[in-house]
């Protein structure tokens, strides 16, 4: 898999993904993805119309379409699905109901010409190579390619057993749709049942593909892949791109210290573009100085809080938080925003590490009651931990009784209560 993307697309720190898995299952609930796997499991209902099969391929096109889209987006280091596919041309859906064909077909003579255990073993080999072919396909747009079995083997080979655990995971969606499908399609009326079962099945298909993406994004350097920044699709050339292009020629001439320092006097001097900053915490990263990691990331969501950019904020906490658990973000009166940012995307570790970290060190803040009431809510409902939740309400009650947040504080307090005693018996 090759891109010539800039060095600048190359991020710093990811978080591996099966410490992302929750939020690799929630992709496709994105109101952006969950729209057009709506519309789509609708659509397939022109199965039952003349030519319906040709039709419903046709819908089977855009979906795997949709679908590439997001694996590409995934690789590239963006985390929440496109709304609709422009980056991908419909040839690529095609060619994956041809590769989907093949392996069928494969599995199927297999068992005719090798019988139950040669057929059986044939169906394990592409089963784990499916992903790799995938990949491949949506890295290189060539089927011949993506049907080698020395491609997957390469994939696998560069990235080892978390390949094998992306296939595992394959499987285990695929079975659970199957499961999914089982539970409901019996007690639906109707057309309802076809809709939900396409539903079902594309809702399980965008997220095996987003884990794939994330497999891509997570092991870029060993498959040979550059993440493409977002400015390089949507706002053509970076205004820092001669700065940006310098620093690549002193790493590629082995100055990567040096690289970096030209990054930093710009940035110190006046700031610099989101690919600028991203290029610097790689740098950062390559040369472990983690401690100027996490400070150029404190000042960096500083920025990009005023630019209201609260998603990439979110990742940088993360990020910092990776390297230093006890991380606090430079503006106490950003914590809040940062933290029910995290909480709405479904980080809600990040946000209960820097609400917790913010309450230790600022117990007089404005934003207490705030912080506080976030904090509950994700003991409470995200955690299971509702006794800490009425503990920490208490306290903040106590110490900030004329709140403006205090009868808000109070009721979710009074809610946890409920939850926490039992019904009396009749």
């Amino acid at each position: 898999m090759q891109n010539e993307s800039a060095h600048a697309a190359r991020p710093a720190v990811i978080v591996p993904f099966w410490e992302r898995l929750p939020e690799i299952a929630r992709y496709p609930a994105h109101p952006a993805a969950l729209t057009t796997i709506a519309v789509l499991a609708v659509c397939h209902l022109v199965s039952g119309l003349p030519l319906g099969f040709v039709l419903d391929l046709f819908v089977w096109v855009a979906l795997y379409k949709y679908a590439f889209e997001c694996l590409r987006a995934t690789a590239d280091g963006r985390m929440e699905p496109p709304e609709i596919a422009v980056h991908v041309e419909d040839s690529l859906g095609w060619l994956q109901i041809v590769l989907q064909i093949v392996f069928l077909g494969l599995n199927m003579l297999a068992y005719v010409v090798l019988g139950p255990v040669g057929g059986a073993i044939v169906s394990i080999v592409l089963a784990l190579g499916l992903p790799g072919a995938i990949m491949s396909l949506a890295m290189d747009e060539n089927l011949v390619i993506a049907l080698n079995p020395a491609t997957w083997l390469a994939i696998f080979m560069r990235i080892g057993w978390p390949y094998l655990a992306v296939a595992g995971f394959y499987f285990v969606f695929g079975v659970s749709e199957r499961f999914a499908q089982g539970l409901a399609v019996p007690i639906l009326p109707g057309f309802v049942t076809e809709i939900v079962f396409y539903f079902i099945a594309q809702y399980v298909i965008v997220a095996t593909f987003h884990l794939m993406g994330y497999l891509i994004y997570q092991y870029h350097e060993e498959v040979g892949y550059a993440p493409v920044p977002q400015q390089a699709l949507s706002r053509g050339p970076d205004p820092d791109q001669s700065l940006l292009d310098e620093a690549d020629r002193l790493e590629d001439d082995g100055k990567p210290d040096a690289a970096a320092e030209i990054l930093a006097i710009t940035i110190r001097g006046r700031g610099g573009s989101e690919a600028m900053h991203t290029q610097y915490r790689r740098l950062l990263a390559l040369l472990e100085r983690r401690e100027a990691l996490v400070a150029h990331g404190r000042d960096w969501i500083t920025i990009l809080v005023g630019q209201n950019k609260d998603k990439r904020a979110v990742e940088v906490a993360r990020e910092c938080l990776e390297i230093d658990p006890a991380f606090e973000l430079g503006s106490p009166d950003d914590v809040a925003r940062v933290a029910q940012k995290a909480v709405d995307t479904g980080a809600t570790q990040v946000a209960l590490k820097l609400v917790s970290t913010y309450l230790k060190s600022n117990p007089r803040h404005r934003d207490v009651p705030r912080n506080a009431l976030i904090a509950a809510k994700v003991l409470g409902e995200r955690m299971g931990k509702d006794d800490v939740a009425r503990r920490l309400l208490d306290q903040t009650l106590e110490r900030f009784p004329n709140d403006p947040l205090a009868g808000d504080i109070a009721a979710y307090r009074a809610f946890l209560g409920k939850v926490a005693t039992p019904p009396a018996r009749a």
